[in-house]
């Protein structure tokens, strides 16, 4: 069996055309469309300095245009200091996500504005779930990926009207189903200098084409993230023409991903020439660290000939997005605001038949 991606032939004189036909395959087959041309506003809510006095978290309702039937709140942690900041938006499965970010360091320590929001408020994360949006605006074919991708990016709208924040220094991330969230955030918006999917597994920076553990490639559905998994299983976060690509209802069967038009090392290419970090598990089988270091080496071709950075880190451990993986996210944040190379440690591929 080869472990090889289809070339993505980047030509840099076609660059535009080559991504604007990609970006067309990705909406047609995985995500789905969006609306073009919405506004949204912010209104803080609710403003309340934290014990210590370096941080204000405040409480912020995002609204669509007048009569749009949408809204959604955003919770932030701001630098009490003056001047313009790094901004990390971050979609969550709940409000107790912020346990795991360690908000007094990030924040306090290195001065950046922490957004996040729960993304049931715009799409619930189940089939037949309400969505204001998807209701607001019926002619798109968008699942609950893309829409609560385009939330993280009116996040961003929001942002880019504050003082405090510093236009060129957009975050997104997510973990889990939010990592692939966060890739899809990274794709369609631009303004975002950084994309960050943790343990995102099959779409988002997994492999559909080729599964495996820390310790093989496998093929094994019942160990990994599959792309009939999150097609059987969780229909409604695609698009419906995705269902062509899984002809089985049985999750436990491979779909037709070599009829796919793209992996995920496509999805990848399309965030160059800006920054893309995946955080990954080397215990987290689900996520396919094998396949997420195969579309990391494939979508290096992109990133060679247009520029950014495409990096990718394997700890030990599962299926989580802890403390120390904030800490490296800050780390990298960091380096890259600053001009400076990423750490080497953060290509460093741990199978040697990749």
């Amino acid at each position: 069996m080869g472990f090889q991606l289809p070339s993505l032939n980047v030509d840099i004189s076609t660059w535009n055309t080559q991504r604007a036909a990609w970006i067309a395959a990705a909406e047609e087959c995985l995500y789905g469309t969006a609306p073009e041309g919405v506004s949204a506003r912010g209104e803080v809510l609710k403003r309340e300095p934290l014990p210590g006095g370096q941080i204000v978290k405040e409480t912020v309702r995002i609204t669509g245009a007048p009569d749009a039937g949408w809204h959604f709140d955003v919770t932030l942690f701001v630098p009490s200091a003056s001047g313009r900041h790094p901004a990390i938006t971050w979609n969550l499965f709940s409000k107790k996500d912020f346990d795991s970010c360690p908000i007094d360091e990030a924040v306090a320590g290195r001065g950046c504005i922490v957004a996040g929001f729960v993304r049931d408020e715009v799409w619930e994360d189940r089939a037949g779930g309400d969505s204001p949006l998807r209701d607001a605006y019926p002619d798109c074919t968008w699942g609950a990926i893309r829409a609560w991708a385009w939330a993280q990016a009116r996040v961003a709208d929001y942002l880019l009207t504050r003082a405090d924040v510093d236009p060129q220094k957009l975050v997104c991330t997510g973990f889990s189903r939010g990592g692939k969230v966060a890739l899809c955030c990274g794709i369609f918006d631009e303004r975002y200098a950084v994309t960050v999917p943790v343990c995102s597994g099959a779409g988002g920076c997994g492999c559909f084409r080729f599964l495996g553990d820390r310790r093989s490639f496998c093929q094994d559905v019942t160990k990994v993230e599959s792309l009939g998994r999150i097609g059987s299983v969780f229909p409604f976060w695609w698009t419906e023409a995705f269902s062509r690509f899984w002809p089985s209802p049985d999750p436990t069967q491979m779909g037709l991903e070599d009829s796919l038009p793209f992996d995920s090392h496509t999805l990848k290419a399309l965030i160059a020439p800006r920054a893309l970090f995946s955080l990954e598990g080397l215990g987290d089988a689900w996520s396919n660290p094998r396949g997420t270091a195969l579309t990391w080496r494939a979508a290096q071709e992109a990133f060679n000939r247009l520029g950014g950075e495409n990096c990718v880190r394997f700890r030990e451990g599962g299926h989580a997005f802890s403390q120390d993986d904030w800490r490296v996210l800050l780390d990298f944040c960091d380096r890259k605001f600053a001009g400076n190379a990423p750490d080497p440690a953060w290509n460093s591929c741990p199978f040697p038949e990749i």
